[in-house]
């Protein structure tokens, strides 16, 4: 569940900046920086179905000074809504992502920010407020829901492994190469990579351990 909503003055973009912006901002969730195969497919195709990018043109922009110049840069105000469990995890990357989607419409346009025009809100939905398919649902039921495919995949041994010097979230199925930074936990004996801290907090909860 990622909801982006990209607000701009009307008429200020137009429909190749947004589908620039739009194709940016869905590759770089669904795939982050680690490109194609960070996750196995089943992961990826129902992440696809949960993550959507919209725009809002709004009329009658003022800023303090005024209105925005028609010929200059336009004011971008963009919201991403995910569940309060991952806000933490996903707001660095999330604000940079929309940062570098702006600036590629900007260098296509020619155009240069001045600073205080572009505004980026990550908001967290807590649990029970978040409705998935119009019902009252949690992070972790999110993220069993985005997951089911590679979870059955899993529990039927069909699952592919993971390539060689990873390890595999077992929440979510995403590769995670070990290492500095990287966030794991030991469990029977095992050392378990996980791709966020939401799905570690989830795995602990599940398992009954500590985050550490």
């Amino acid at each position: 569940m990622i909801l982006i909503e990209i607000a701009h003055p009307a008429g200020a973009l137009r429909e190749e900046d947004r589908r620039l912006v739009a194709e940016r901002l869905v590759g770089a969730f669904l795939t982050g920086d680690s490109g194609p195969g960070s996750a196995p497919e089943a992961t990826l195709r129902r992440a696809a179905t949960m993550t959507h990018v919209a725009f809002r043109e709004l009329y009658g922009w003022h800023r303090g000074d005024g209105p925005p110049d028609p010929g200059a840069a336009p004011p971008v105000i963009a919201s991403v809504t995910v569940p309060e469990a991952w806000r933490e995890d996903v707001a660095p990357y999330a604000i940079g992502v929309l940062r570098s989607a702006v600036r590629q419409v900007d260098t296509a346009r020619a155009w240069e920010r001045r600073g205080g025009d572009l505004w980026v809100t990550v908001r967290g939905v807590p649990d029970g407020s978040i409705g998935l398919d119009g019902r009252p649902a949690t992070a972790d039921g999110v993220l069993a829901h985005m997951t089911e495919e590679f979870r059955a995949a899993q529990a039927a041994g069909t699952a592919p492994p993971p390539p060689d010097g990873t390890l595999l979230d077992p929440v979510c199925g995403m590769y995670v190469r070990p290492g500095k930074g990287s966030i794991t936990l030991d469990h029977d004996g095992e050392t378990v990579g996980f791709c966020s801290r939401g799905c570690r907090d989830s795995y602990a909860r599940e398992h009954g351990l500590a985050p550490a």
